[in-house]
């Protein structure tokens, strides 16, 4: 039969269409993952007196709401009697909706306020707290890290914080003494899994509005973060520095110092849009070369004619030339994607499909090439070309790359 005749034509043939089934799967996982959104926006704090009260929040809500809407995120959005309980209530129905997988954002505009290390975010029924009552305001806002926390222990692969809180402090102060920083907001190290965005760097304060007649109805780092959210393919990496960089440049020329600081922990932060849309997209497979034809061999010699006179000389003829080698069989094989060129640039191929149990067998750098054999989870179980099993991480495999198969 033919199949007999031919058995590396249907090896490849079955490795062709198990390496694209792997991949239909990671994309259909990536497509199924959800795109959710958390926006609050706080203008008053009725506590606190008039000064406190700021213009452009709400309005900077319904701006990012509606942006993040337009490239598919379901959002939940939060600007009018935002209390503490009310927030937590909210956000408590909202983090439940968080699938593992899915892409969760958290968006606040309002007063914020740093203590002892920590960022917290202002409700609008805080009390007016003066200067020794830390554990007080504590207790009555809502720390930004407690908030990222609950969205990464419902299995979010990506959250991403995004704080336009960085204002002067709204509570009074006695003396010298004030109840946390002056202005701003402290740095602070995002967990694994988290990006995070500020308005502003450390201590600086944040811009409502540019002085004059300023026509946008935003602040001035919502205008430019509403702006870029809707550019297809921007990576949160990109994300990031056009966001600080337009916010620079908009309040040089007051002149302001303000400078949006980002930190990431995401791997993979570069190839990742929150359009949904992947900057850099995995490679075709191409096409296998067409084999090489054998040259015809050279016609035979005539036969020798006996004669009577003495044997004519004989003549050397050059040597026939080397056979080419026959044609090798090539495959498709899986291998790294979405590597960080300036961070490690390895994949780990780990004994067990766990980061934490198990050992790490070696690293696979992005030239690797490997088979899948079976999945469990978001652990693939692969092949090495060298022979060598193991497991890799699916959110780091990509499809195809032609090249020959070993024997």
């Amino acid at each position: 039969m033919r199949a007999s005749r031919h058995p590396e034509g249907s090896v490849r043939r079955i490795g062709v269409w198990l390496v694209l089934w792997v991949c239909a799967l990671l994309g259909s996982e990536a497509a199924a993952a959800d795109r959710l959104a958390f926006v609050v926006g706080v203008d008053t704090y009725p506590n606190l007196g008039p000064g406190a009260a700021l213009e452009r929040p709400v309005a900077d809500a319904r701006a990012v709401g509606a942006a993040l809407e337009s490239i598919g995120f379901r959002v939940t959005l939060l600007t009018a009697g935002v209390t503490q309980e009310t927030f937590l209530r909210r956000f408590s129905v909202f983090a439940d909706q968080v699938q593992p997988g899915d892409t969760a954002l958290f968006y606040f505009a309002g007063h914020g306020i740093a203590l002892q290390g920590t960022n917290y975010l202002i409700p609008s029924d805080i009390p007016a707290i003066e200067p020794g009552q830390e554990l007080l305001a504590r207790n009555r806002a809502l720390a930004e890290a407690d908030l990222s926390a609950a969205l990464r222990e419902r299995g979010a692969r990506v959250v991403v914080m995004v704080i336009d809180a960085c204002r002067d402090n709204p509570f009074p102060r006695s003396g010298t003494r004030s109840v946390g920083l002056t202005r701003g907001l402290v740095r602070t190290e995002p967990a694994e899994g988290v990006f995070s965005l500020y308005a502003a760097g450390a201590g600086q304060q944040a811009l409502d509005r540019l002085p004059g007649s300023d026509p946008s109805p935003n602040s001035v780092f919502t205008r430019v973060f509403v702006a870029q959210i809707r550019r297809p393919g921007v990576s949160l990496i990109d994300l990031g520095e056009t966001v600080r960089d337009e916010v620079v440049r908009l309040a040089e020329t007051v002149p302001h110092k303000q400078v949006p600081a980002y930190y990431n922990e995401v791997r993979g932060a570069r190839f990742l849009s929150l359009s949904g849309s992947d900057p850099a997209p995995a490679e075709p497979p191409r096409p296998a070369p067409a084999p090489v034809p054998l040259p015809a061999p050279p016609p035979p010699l005539p036969a020798p004619v006996p004669s009577a006179g003495p044997a004519p000389p004989r003549v050397a003829l050059p040597a026939p030339a080397p056979e080419p080698p026959r044609e090798m069989r090539v495959g498709l094989f899986s291998h790294p994607i979405r590597l960080d060129p300036s961070g490690d640039n390895w994949l780990a191929l780990r004994s067990r499909p766990s980061a934490s149990e198990g050992v790490r067998l070696m690293k696979l750098g992005p030239d690797a090439l490997f088979t899948v054999l079976g999945r469990q989870g978001a652990w693939l179980n692969v092949r090495l070309r060298g022979g060598e099993t193991g497991w890799v991480h699916g959110d780091y495999v990509g499809c195809c790359r032609r090249a020959p198969v070993t024997p």
